[in-house]
């Protein structure tokens, strides 16, 4: 199985690099946080790109080469990024790589990346600075630890990445790279591989034949006409053989290598493909439990279109009881909210109960909440935590769009902790992953 690369980057880039890197940025740590899980993946993806195009793959292999990126700057990076000159120089070289892997398309992935995050152009190129270099030494540091640095290693472990970069692409981005789907490059990386391989079939007869005739010449120095004549046909005729089989045996393998990368890509769509079915249909299973749909007028004049065990009617119904105290355990789960798989992307039919909380919120000017992000217990917890409040920021960030003063909302990530439901099912898992609200004074 394929490791996680974008998981186990940001398991290293754990919350004290995060505020080291928050800090030489001049920007918060949520919109970082947010930046990073989008930067990763965003590289990673320029790097596919790259590596499936005719001597991509081995075009990179020489950056890894003489830029040194064994992974040595993963065990420096709190000094690295500490600041003053180290930190500005590393910087420095990071945004000249960058610019090298992705030529006249890393002034668009910065903007993009500002603009999917919420901070700074310059402080999204700064960033990518940081980035760029970290993945290249883990590549370089898992190829080394894999058997070294070879074409064929660098192309199944860009390709296995496939599965994990999909759902946390910033939107947009496959169009500005002019990629029309992953699976495309994977074909693109098969074939690249399948060429490599044909000039060492057709060039493997010619090295035989010069040996054969170097071992002519010397046995002809030291041996009858008859002898020569006999030994070196017999030579020429097993170094030809020999090579023959040699090149056999390297197409073969390379064909083998690229069957398995085709075949891996398959399975990874079809698994995509299959669970985002699933959730779907858990998604409206579970509008469809939520009862009937009625008008409901709010102090406001606002009219609502609700429905009866929906999270606004409970809202509301807690906001006017004034015999019902705030308190800390009661929790109220959106119910019609959708991110985008392993992202902090709301879906567009989010839209609607999003402009619905905030009506409410309007409508009664005195109530404060509070906004609590949750995953289930799938992954790495810490990038359970850190997607949690991304999360929980993203929809209070639409609360601010729709008019609600951020000064009455807090957000905040829990992860994997509170479940409400058995985890060790599909069903139990989708309702852990949620978005919770709690009144905190009314």
């Amino acid at each position: 199985m394929a490791q996680n690369i974008i998981s186990l980057l940001q398991s290293l880039l754990n919350d004290n690099l995060l505020g080291k890197i928050s800090g030489l940025l001049g920007e918060n740590k949520s919109g970082v946080t947010s930046a990073v899980g989008s930067a990763l993946p965003s590289i990673l993806l320029g790097l596919m790109q790259k590596g499936s195009e005719p001597n991509g793959a081995a075009s990179l292999i020489k950056m890894l080469q003489e830029g040194k990126h064994d992974g040595g700057i993963l065990d420096n990076l709190g000094n690295v990024l500490g600041g003053g000159t180290a930190s500005k120089d590393f910087i420095s070289s990071g945004k000249n790589l960058f610019g090298s892997l992705f030529g006249d398309k890393a002034g668009g992935i910065t903007d993009l990346i500002a603009a999917a995050s919420g901070i700074s152009k310059n402080a999204s190129s700064s960033l990518l600075g940081m980035l760029a270099p970290i993945v290249m030494g883990f590549l370089g540091k898992t190829l080394k630890a894999q058997g070294g640095l070879n074409l064929t290693g660098l192309t199944n472990l860009l390709l296995g990445q496939k599965e994990f970069i999909k759902p946390a692409l910033p939107s947009g981005l496959t169009q500005l790279m002019g990629i029309p789907n992953l699976d495309s490059l994977g074909r693109q990386a098969v074939q690249t591989a399948q060429a490599a391989a044909a000039p060492a079939k057709k060039i493997w007869p010619w090295i035989a034949l010069i040996i054969a005739a170097v071992v002519v010449f010397f046995w002809w120095r030291s041996c009858s006409t008859q002898e020569v004549a006999q030994k070196a046909a017999d030579t020429a005729k097993q170094a030809t053989i020999a090579a023959q089989s040699a090149a056999d045996k390297a197409a073969e393998a390379t064909k083998q290598a690229a069957d398995k990368a085709a075949e891996a890509a398959k399975q990874a769509a079809s698994t995509v493909q299959d669970t985002a079915g699933k959730v779907a249909d858990q998604a409206r299973d579970a509008w469809a439990a939520l009862g009937k749909f009625f008008s409901k007028k709010l102090p406001s004049g606002v009219e609502l279109n609700i429905p009866e065990l929906g999270v606004e009617n409970k809202l509301i119904a807690f906001i006017e009881d004034a015999q019902r105290p705030v308190d800390e355990k009661l929790w109220f789960s959106f119910d019609r909210l959708t991110f985008e798989t392993g992202k902090a992307t709301l879906k567009p039919e989010s839209q609607e109960q999003l402009k619905n909380i905030a009506e409410i919120l309007k409508a009664y000017p005195n109530v404060a909440i509070k906004l609590g992000g949750y995953t289930d217990n799938t992954g790495d917890p810490q990038a359970n935590l850190r997607l949690s409040q991304q999360r929980a920021d993203a929809v209070m960030a639409d609360l601010v769009k729709l008019g609600v003063d951020a000064g009455r909302m807090k957000a905040e990530g829990y992860g994997q902790e509170h479940p409400v439901a058995d985890n060790s099912t599909e069903e139990g898992r989708a309702k852990n992953r949620r978005i919770d609200i709690r009144v905190v004074s009314k």
